[in-house]
């Protein structure tokens, strides 16, 4: 009896000397790979857009650059498609917008018919904190213990999961009232802006620094859209820096379609050399809310 006792403790000695010895090997594999629940933080939010909208009132100060086009047809098409795009553009809280007249003198405060506004941003909710996942097990001692706290993690991980989304939706949902919102007043007062002819001059480059400055000032992406022929008479000798902007240029035309094409061809170098993208040139009958939309999103936010 005492002999076979003796076989069954050292048998039990060595289950248990052996079932630690695997345990020390080096990479052993101590527990079934667990199966944590995925969860998924709210993503942060991107840059903020700047959006500028420059409309030439002189578009026919010198009465023989476009009589196919007279004056007001030029500014009133391009109120209206400003008013028609911002209802189209994927704003976002954040974002803000601006317009002003091209003029004889575009860079005196008087000439901004909508001041620069942004989309207001919504409070930013508190988010549960998230439940922190188990620690891995030491050895095998531990595989039970560790299996039921993966099982409470998941169930901890769905729970949170849900608030989260939650929480989001009903952001979203106020963060698309309050832009709806933010368009239909702006798109009121751009309707209701009302251009006087200017007879004297074109200040392009007045216009182009006024936009260099609201963007120097708001940090984010800058997009600009001109509606004019691009015929500047007053050479102001400013020279902004556009900063990598985007810029569409709609209701483009000049009755001499090879002025029309050189114009073009010198504007993109001079974007070029102040800082800004290629510009999109967009004529008359291709400037529509949709196109000037489409362009502005071509690059992204």
């Amino acid at each position: 009896m005492r002999g076979r006792l003796g076989v069954v403790l050292s048998l039990a000695a060595t289950l248990v000397v052996g079932g630690c010895g695997a345990l020390a090997t080096p990479n052993a594999s101590l527990c079934p790979a667990p199966t944590l629940e995925p969860t998924t933080l709210p993503a942060a939010a991107g840059p903020a857009v700047t959006y500028g909208f420059l409309i030439d009132r002189a578009y026919t100060g010198d009465a023989k650059r476009s009589p196919s086009y007279p004056w007001p047809q030029l500014p009133k098409a391009a109120l209206e498609t400003v008013a028609g795009a911002l209802a189209k553009l994927d704003l976002r809280p954040g974002d803000s917008v601006f317009g002003t007249w091209i003029s004889h003198n575009s860079n005196d405060t008087r000439e901004i018919f909508m001041p620069l506004t942004q989309v207001p941003r919504s409070a930013v909710a508190d988010l549960p904190p998230a439940p922190e996942p188990p620690k891995a097990p030491l050895n095998q001692l531990e595989c039970n213990d560790y299996a039921a706290k993966v099982r409470a993690y998941n169930g901890a991980a769905r729970e949170w999961q849900t608030k989260v989304n939650e929480t989001q939706q009903r952001a979203a949902i106020t963060d698309a009232t309050t832009v709806a919102s933010f368009v239909e007043r702006t798109q009121t007062a751009i309707r209701a802006a009302a251009p006087v002819q200017d007879p004297i001059g074109t200040d392009i480059y007045g216009g182009l620094a006024v936009a260099g400055g609201v963007f120097g000032a708001n940090p984010g992406t800058h997009k600009l859209v001109l509606f004019s022929d691009m015929t500047d008479t007053v050479g102001n000798p400013v020279r902004p820096d556009l900063g990598q902007s985007d810029v569409v240029i709609g209701l483009y035309h000049r009755d001499d379609p090879s002025d029309q094409g050189k114009g073009q061809r010198d504007w993109e170098s001079t974007f070029k050399t102040l800082n800004a993208r290629t510009p999109v040139f967009l004529p008359w009958a291709a400037t529509t809310a949709d196109k000037v939309v489409e362009m502005l999103r071509a690059s992204g936010r």
